[in-house]
């Protein structure tokens, strides 16, 4: 009897150990992955859930304030990070070559095209990201949770953002914010992509070079930065040539920059508006077919 039960608990425990955890196979449904901010309440959550259409059974990877000063604080103030965790963000993983995409609602310092640039260069491609709050906050909360849940998530994912791929987009996003004052907000994101793409064009080798071509785009596009801003324009993106990064694949991955996409647009009560509105316009016309009858 005894040696029954034994054999029945070390084949239990055998399956236990094949099997993966609860919370780790939670964590990525339907090839979605969900962040939450560890300061929304519970309303403040469900409406968050609600709104990015969460998969049933989900479990959210909470991105909280040790987190944010791990993956943004070396490089991004505390002013700029905001007071509390409230914006949060859906990841949809997609396919290998299928770009990425952000959308993006009640967010006021990270704009949509920062979200790419800084993403792209941590090295995350092929996936629609989503990014809300309940309230108007900077957005670094989110940007944040994404980055956990890639690294939380890479064992049923593959993919891995490399430490100094993820320093690098830490070091971008601050340094466009800086730029950004000169430039304004609603440009400096395209500045930083033409950027880029003159370097997958021309290929330089060394730091003169790079200062070379981010000169010609500055003055092709008749802007005067300070002496420090250029500086250290030049000094990130000789970094990451001395990273060694795939500048094309970087370009490329920028499916939906530049672009002023709706957030949002294919949310549920969209979709419910234009359902009513198509079942209204059949009633109507088929009102009128019959008084042909």
């Amino acid at each position: 009897m005894n040696k029954t039960i034994t054999w029945t608990a070390s084949a239990l425990l055998a399956t236990t150990l094949l099997l993966p955890t609860a919370a780790s196979a939670e964590q990525v449904v339907d090839k979605t992955i969900v962040t939450l901010g560890e300061s929304l309440g519970a309303k403040d959550k469900s409406w968050v859930l609600s709104r990015l259409n969460a998969p049933e059974g989900i479990t959210p990877i909470i991105a909280t304030s040790a987190d944010e000063e791990k993956y943004l604080g070396k490089n991004i103030p505390q002013s700029q990070r905001g007071g509390g965790m409230y914006s949060s963000a859906k990841i949809e993983l997609a396919e290998k070559g299928d770009g990425l995409s952000v959308a993006t609602e009640n967010i006021t310092w990270v704009t949509k095209d920062m979200y790419l640039n800084a993403l792209v260069t941590a090295g995350v491609t092929d996936a629609d990201i989503t990014i809300t709050s309940p309230y108007k906050v900077t957005g670094t909360s989110a940007l944040t949770g994404i980055m956990k849940a890639y690294d939380q998530t890479s064992a049923e994912t593959g993919i891995k953002l490399t430490d100094e791929r993820k320093d690098l987009a830490q070091q971008e996003l601050s340094v466009t914010s800086d730029v950004g004052k000169t430039v304004g907000t609603d440009k400096v994101a395209d500045l930083m992509n033409e950027i880029k793409a003159e370097i997958a064009k021309q290929q330089p080798e060394t730091k003169v070079e790079i200062e070379n071509v981010i000169v010609q785009v500055i003055q092709n596009n008749n802007i005067n930065l300070s002496d420090a801003q250029m500086d250290r324009l030049t000094g990130l993106f000789n970094q990451m040539e001395q990273a060694d990064l795939n500048w094309g694949q970087i370009e490329s991955g920028l499916k939906d920059a530049g672009q002023d996409i709706q957030a949002f647009a294919t949310s549920e009560e969209t979709k419910g508006f234009f359902a009513k509105l198509f079942d209204g316009l059949s009633a109507f016309f088929n009102s009128i077919a019959g008084l042909f009858k």
